[in-house]
């Protein structure tokens, strides 16, 4: 298996699949499709990339360039956010609700998911839109740190290992104790589901995974078998089965991420059936433009929810999921294309 910087076609159809079920989940339907377990699937997915990206950058020049790396990230994410931003506020303008510019800049500075968590964004009438940047923050208060400690340990890749680890375990604990110490009643409503510290681990398991799979080569032979993806999809099953909102916000997202690790190299990685599912063309479009797909379709929801809230469910549904990808399309061609276009072209100035 190769661990370069080529294109996997399986893995934008496991992203896909990811903002599908956060769409799926916010368009009314949360009762039956997970939601959580989407962006779950994100953060993993994220780790995985970035780490194996980064992996592949060494092992071709010797070294990690942490000032390009963040140039990358600059023009992959915020062209389509800062559009994203306008559109979300001029809707909420024609919608007549206003928006505290300190919201804005929570969402600039990559603080959303505190600023929800601890002050909440404005929205009576109409579902904040820029409420859904949360988990942006999460990924980029995680990239703060990580290029740095990669260059430091990448050399001594099993040292890295173990503080990978290490950090799993504390992050866990820290969950343990805030779910049955403090007690889940004393603690703001999505403390855990979208503060940094209670979610960066479902990165690291991506993480994780992307280190073992580069330098321990025997893992990849393990882990690609049917086996391994079959006890990874019972755990995932499990975790959702289980209602006890103790479990939810301690055990849940660790076990979710070691079931990640144990499906992926065969349901990704590998020409296996499920890798060949993934691939379809409509989960490889979809794929391509989730970054896009998850910003506006909470825009799409808030708009279905003002202007057609008392409209038959059906309708909503199909106005919310038709909305959301057409103007994902738009920023994919329009904004996220360009952008990166510019940014390889700001490196190579």
């Amino acid at each position: 298996m190769s661990h370069g910087s080529s294109r996997i076609a399986a893995l934008d159809g496991l992203r896909a699949v990811s903002i599908l079920l956060v769409l799926i989940s916010h368009a009314w339907l949360g009762h039956i499709v997970p939601g959580g377990l989407g962006v779950t699937i994100f953060f993993f997915i994220s780790g995985f990339i970035i780490t194996r990206l980064m992996i592949s950058e060494w092992d071709t020049t010797g070294s990690m360039r942490i000032s390009h790396f963040y140039i990358r990230r600059f023009f992959r994410l915020m062209p389509a956010l800062t559009v994203f931003i306008f559109l979300s506020v001029l809707t909420l303008q024609l919608g007549g609700q206003g928006i505290a510019w300190k919201e804005i800049l929570a969402v600039f500075l990559y603080t959303a998911n505190y600023y929800g968590i601890f002050i909440g964004f404005s929205g009576d009438t109409f579902p904040p839109p820029l409420a859904i940047t949360w988990s942006l923050a999460v990924e980029e208060h995680f990239y703060l740190i990580f290029p740095s400690l990669f260059v430091g340990l990448i050399v001594s890749w099993k040292r890295f290992v173990s503080l990978i680890v290490g950090v799993l375990v504390i992050v866990l604990c820290w969950r343990c104790w805030l779910a049955f110490g403090v007690g889940l009643e004393q603690l703001p409503h999505y403390r855990i589901y979208k503060a940094t510290d209670t979610r960066v681990d479902s990165i690291l398991y991506g993480t994780l995974l992307a280190v073992l799979l580069a330098r321990k080569q025997a893992l990849w032979e393990r882990l690609n078998n049917m086996h391994c993806f079959v006890a990874g999809t019972v755990i995932i099953l499990a975790t959702l089965l289980i209602r006890s909102e103790e479990f939810r916000e301690s055990l849940r997202y660790s076990l979710q991420g070691l079931a990640l690790f144990l499906l992926f190299p065969y349901a990704v990685l590998s020409n296996s059936v499920v890798s060949q599912l993934l691939s379809n063309r409509f989960f490889l479009y979809v794929g391509k433009i989730s970054y896009s797909l998850y910003l506006y379709h909470w825009l799409a929801f808030g708009i279905v929810v003002f202007w057609m809230g008392d409209a038959a469910l059906t309708w909503r549904i199909l106005a919310m999921t038709l909305l959301s990808f057409v103007m994902a399309d738009l920023s994919y061609r329009f904004v996220e294309n360009p952008g990166l276009r510019a940014g390889r072209k700001f490196l190579k100035s």
